[in-house]
């Protein structure tokens, strides 16, 4: 059945107060005139066990339920807003009323009593027997069909939350092995830098070292060259003496050939 016997003992979630039962399914607080309305009250008035339906004020909410609380669960009520009236309901439960929101919610004048107008509107719209059951069986259905639907979205959730967190356990793992990847990458290139610097420090060292014999080779070459200019100076000198001599041979030659030449005419 889709409508449980409230507890016997119910706490105004206004004021804390013990709520005084009016008649089956409305109880009210003597201190602040608050009312709580079952599900099934409002069902058998309203033809909506949700009523009033309305806009959800979800940064209203306040009021814990107060058959959720002696139920050891604690409950906070939808705050919801039919005209100009702002409720608060426990879609398991029931509806919380403030003083003078239900006799404005059911548009009465001022001064009537809105728990006794409930009361005859409850009265002259029961439902009979079969028209109850058919009521509870199709409740029963909505409820089930609830459930399964909420239970089809915490398992959708569920599914979307392990697949979000495999997609980002994968997205941290390929970002882990791209970090693996740049530092390799990181670690050839400076290898390879390496290895060009050396190369670089081995053709200096080599073009150094050839530089260097060439440098000894000129070097060589000067000393060669100086050498042949001092020979050559001393040929130079050895020749003009030897020429020298060679010119005093011929004047001593010549001067032989005149004496001959003399010698025979006489």
């Amino acid at each position: 059945m889709p409508y449980r016997e409230g507890p016997a003992l119910l706490l105004c979630p206004r004021c804390g107060e013990v709520l005084d039962r009016v008649f089956g399914g409305v109880s009210a607080c003597p201190r602040c005139q608050g009312a709580w309305v079952t599900q099934a009250t409002l069902d058998a008035a309203f033809g909506n066990p949700r009523w009033p339906p309305g806009q959800n004020l979800w940064w209203h909410q306040s009021l814990d339920c107060p058959e959720c609380a002696m139920e050891g669960v604690v409950s906070t009520m939808a705050a919801r807003r039919s005209d100009v009236v702002m409720v608060d309901l426990c879609p398991s439960h029931g509806l919380w009323l403030d003083a003078g929101e239900l006799a404005r919610l059911m548009k009465l004048e001022d001064g009537s009593d809105e728990l006794l107008e409930l009361q005859k509107r409850v009265s002259a719209v029961s439902p009979d027997p079969d028209e109850l059951s058919q009521r509870r069986l199709a409740w029963r259905s909505e409820l089930d069909a609830r459930r399964r639907a909420a239970q089809e979205f915490r398992t959708w959730l569920e599914h979307e939350h392990r697949r979000k967190q495999e997609e980002a356990a994968a997205a941290e793992r390929r970002a882990a092995m791209q970090a693996i990847d740049d530092r390799r990458r990181e670690r050839e290139r400076s290898r390879a830098d390496e290895a060009a610097q050396q190369q670089r420090v081995k053709e200096i060292a080599a073009k150094r070292i050839a530089l260097d014999k060439l440098k000894e080779e000129r070097t060589r070459v000067i000393h060669g060259i100086r050498a042949l200019d001092a020979r050559l100076a001393a040929l130079k000198q050895e020749s003009g003496r030897l020429e020298s001599e060679l010119d005093e041979a011929k004047s001593r030659l010549h001067a032989i050939d005149l004496e001959i030449d003399g010698d025979d005419l006489k």
